[in-house]
């Protein structure tokens, strides 16, 4: 999920939009309009304006619903096709476009994934100017730079000890983390740009390190999210590449907030 949307998640709006967004049904309309090359959100278009007419003046609310529909398809092991396609019903202008059908990897290409973000998410900030660097135009989750010092944190504080966990513990419980109050309690903004880049390179190599070494066995061990989900260390990387995907689309989102593009 946006990190912009961990408060707002938490709200009764948030929650009844949840609710609606993450069933089984849902999922299966999501999956047949992403097989016509429809975004996925539109399934859920006339239930909003049937039933949320205060959405119609809620920007942030209308965002966490393309999120939350981009989380079940992560989740569900569908891939970002396009991230801006247009959607019939006039509520919303863009959602994204998912594959037809859900992808699976192999742990080895997992790894490849992972390995592959830094690279990924300079390669987006290159010709970022640096006197952009610090801003959060409306309607984005992070500035560049947060972007880069929480993707490090994450790595450093977060992914690898989850992993250790999983490899030494039977069972560990593993917790949640609040992104958007660690960018305030960090102070993230007076952080230096190039350091923060560099950081998640070597956190990104020292977790992969780690997982290098995992084999079918390790691959199988099992954690609980949070006391509630039990999951395999394979699936929690695959929730680390999905993560991954929604920084570089939160990413592309802010180069073409910063461009003068509608969201």
């Amino acid at each position: 999920m946006h990190n912009r949307f961990d408060q707002f998640r938490l709200t009764a709006l948030g929650r009844q939009l949840e609710a609606l967004i993450d069933s089984p049904q849902r999922y299966i309309e999501y999956a047949a309009l992403s097989r016509a090359e429809i975004p996925a959100v539109t399934a859920i278009v006339h239930d909003l304006q049937s039933r949320f007419p205060e959405l119609a003046a809620d920007q942030t609310a209308r965002q966490f619903c393309g999120a939350m529909v981009g989380d079940v398809m992560r989740r569900h092991g569908h891939e970002l096709l396009r991230p801006r396609g247009r959607v019939p019903g006039g509520y919303f202008s863009y959602g994204a476009v998912w594959s037809p059908t859900p992808r699976r990897h192999s742990f080895a290409e997992l790894l490849q994934q992972l390995a592959a973000m830094p690279a990924l998410v300079q390669q987006r900030l290159a010709a970022l100017p640096a006197a952009q660097r610090k801003l959060r135009p409306a309607g984005t989750a992070f500035c560049a730079l947060e972007h880069l010092c929480h993707l490090r944190d994450l790595d450093n504080d977060a992914f690898l000890p989850r992993v250790q966990a999983m490899l030494q513990q039977p069972q560990p419980v593993l917790q949640d983390v609040n992104g958007s109050q660690w960018a305030i309690e960090r102070d993230y903004l007076a952080q230096d740009y190039q350091q923060a880049a560099a950081g998640f390179d070597r956190a990104r190599q020292a977790l992969l390190a780690v997982l290098q070494d995992c084999d079918a066995a390790a691959q199988a061990r099992i954690g609980s999210w949070e006391g509630v989900r039990r999951l395999t260390l394979a699936e929690l990387v695959a929730d680390m590449v999905a993560h991954d995907a929604t920084h570089l689309q939160e990413i592309d989102e802010l180069l073409l907030a910063l461009a003068g593009e509608p969201l």
